[in-house]
């Protein structure tokens, strides 16, 4: 297994120094169980995100008014820093660290452990996996000396100290990346980018018996075969081998797509639950796997019993969902009053009105590509 040192050298020249001297001292790595080519991979790969590139030991906040808006904006961050707020934060790193992580944001800020006026600030994020807040500082030792975090000494106590808390070995051991991604920073951001680094860093330090290609094919996630069998569940045609390749990537993307989830391929906690409640029948029936029956789902859809419609009624929406199952096609609900048209058929039913755009030809919807 390459040493970590040499793959810096050879993929960013540019690295931190205080990083290169950290990483040189192997039986660090060793004390936080990062001891096979799987577990450094992914754990450089993380780093290699968080740090740009392995360049950067502390959190800039010199960000112009658009990247504030689109890093810390409304539907994006706790702050919702909004265009107007965002013009006055723009280049002021204590301003803006103040307001994201600090008074200016107190539900983060109590999140956090940050209690001072200038700890938003001070305990900006730091380290090789950019620890942030004043809690996250003290569990590593660094509350009365935060900026220590950038030196040679102390860079890597707080990545290893994350990295181990949070279980991510386990995850490694697994290949889940994706998993991997949000014990670390939370949510996906970055995301692409963590998947390209391994895939950069992964032939670097794998064994000569183990797979040259990329993370897909370096082991296999029981929580992605888990997913996969849901998903077969619900009509998709996938291996179930525990890799995310571009089959179930595209599978997750499919579902989303029909369930009015943001469409990344990515199987977070929300496309999860979403899974889960298709599976019980607890959420509305859409997309290439909805039933062509009615179910608890239909209720769920309508507000109503299914009961109380009649048969016609659930014969309507019956219809309704093979037409769709048929077609491949989405739905749009609104309120209003409907009949046939000359690019769809809208059919009503208590109120809500269903319009599917029918093509020329109905092809019966294909499996998801690989």
């Amino acid at each position: 297994m390459a040493g970590s040192v040499s793959i810096l050298r050879q993929l960013a020249p540019q690295a931190a120094p205080a990083l290169v001297t950290a990483l040189g001292r192997t039986s660090d790595l060793e004390k936080a169980g990062i001891t096979t080519p799987l577990r450094l991979a992914h754990f450089l790969a993380q780093m290699a995100v968080e740090t740009g590139g392995f360049t950067r030991l502390r959190e800039s906040g010199r960000y112009s008014a658009k990247r504030i808006v689109e890093v810390f904006g409304v539907g994006r961050h706790s702050a919702a820093v909004t265009k107007a707020e965002s013009r006055t934060l723009a280049y002021n790193e204590y301003a803006l660290f103040e307001r994201v992580y600090g008074t200016g944001n107190p539900k983060k800020a109590a999140e956090l452990g940050n209690r001072k006026s200038g700890d938003g600030y001070r305990y900006r994020g730091g380290g090789a996996m950019q620890n942030t807040g004043r809690a996250s500082y003290a569990r590593i030792g660094l509350e009365d000396r935060p900026e220590r975090i950038t030196t040679a000494e102390w860079c890597l106590v707080g990545a290893f100290e994350h990295w181990t808390r949070t279980g991510c070995n386990a995850l490694a051991d697994q290949n889940d990346i994706q998993a991997i991604t949000h014990r670390i920073n939370g949510g996906y951001n970055g995301y692409a980018a963590r998947v390209a680094w391994f895939n950069k860093i992964w032939p670097l330090v794998r064994t000569p018996d183990a797979p040259a290609e990329s993370w897909q094919a370096a082991g296999a996630s029981e929580s992605t075969r888990l997913l996969q069998s849901q998903l077969n569940q619900l009509g998709y045609d996938l291996k179930e081998d525990g890799r995310i390749g571009k089959r179930t990537t595209a599978a997750v993307e499919a579902f989303q797509k029909a369930n009015g989830l943001t469409v990344d391929g990515i199987a977070g906690s929300i496309t999860k639950e979403a899974i889960r409640a298709r599976l019980a029948g607890t959420a509305p029936a859409t997309g290439s796997a909805a039933p062509s029956a009615p179910g608890p789902g239909r209720e769920a859809a309508i507000g109503v019993p299914l009961a109380a419609l009649g048969e016609g009624g659930q014969r309507l929406i019956s219809q309704a969902d093979i037409l769709k199952e048929y077609a491949g096609l989405s739905d749009w609900i609104v309120w209003g009053a409907g009949g046939l048209t000359a690019i769809g058929v809208t059919i009503v039913t208590i109120g809500i009105v269903r319009t599917y755009v029918v093509p020329a030809i109905w092809p019966k919807r294909a499996p998801v590509a690989e």
